[in-house]
């Protein structure tokens, strides 16, 4: 089963995995479920698309997603959790050069709040949980274009060669250079101070990697 081994050692709680045909052959629909002394709850969706080799690569799509489960006794965080660290992960490890990875983040506010106000990417929470997992190109879905696209999401991709890699990191530092200033303003701003205080630590990690 796809991932399973992200909720490895959980506690009190039973995993579920329902996995379903999605539209074409190549593509699946997994929900995955968490239990708890009988009652049973959504922790979050995911659509598998596993590739047509040579015209269309395969991604991954992880929506409809809970920040938290709770029971009436419990309380079962995602969120900011070693469960989405691992589910994160594990999904990089399927991907390959070239594939993406979309997650929706319309629950996490820190995220949501960073990429109103024009933070790189890499800098908020979702973004550089990604970037540590080895995806090096992002894209802010932050007005789906349709109707089928859903809520806003970030998609990540993983770069099909070091040459690639060498130029995504480049223009990422680039872009937190071009933003570091703004982000140290918005930091005075009471209602910022701590999404900025995160993004600056971020900052400080990326700009490591930089060519000075």
């Amino acid at each position: 089963m796809i991932c399973r081994e992200a909720f490895r050692d959980l506690e009190d709680v039973e995993i579920e995995f329902s996995v379903k045909s999605g539209r074409f052959l190549e593509e699946k629909n997994i929900t995955i479920y968490i239990t708890y002394r009988g009652t049973k709850r959504r922790l979050l969706v995911m659509k598998m698309f596993t590739g047509r080799p040579p015209h269309y690569r395969k991604w991954i799509e992880v929506f409809m997603i809970n920040r938290e489960l709770i029971f009436n006794d419990k309380i079962f965080k995602f969120i900011d959790s070693i469960y989405e660290d691992n589910l994160v992960k594990c999904l990089s490890n399927i991907l390959q050069g070239g594939e993406r990875l979309f997650i929706e983040y319309i629950y996490d506010y820190e995220t949501r709040k960073a990429l109103e106000i024009g933070v790189p990417p890499p800098l908020t929470r979702l973004g550089y949980i990604l970037f540590k997992n080895g995806f090096t190109w992002f894209k802010d879905w932050y007005f789906p274009e349709g109707f089928m696209e859903g809520n806003p999401k970030l998609q990540a991709e993983k770069p099909i060669d070091e040459n690639i890699r060498r130029k995504h990191i480049d223009e990422i530092c680039r872009e937190v250079r071009e933003n570091i200033d703004r982000i140290k303003a918005l930091r005075n701003l009471g209602e910022y101070t701590w999404i900025m205080d995160n993004v600056l630590k971020r900052a400080e990690h990326i700009l490591k990697l930089c060519k000075y």
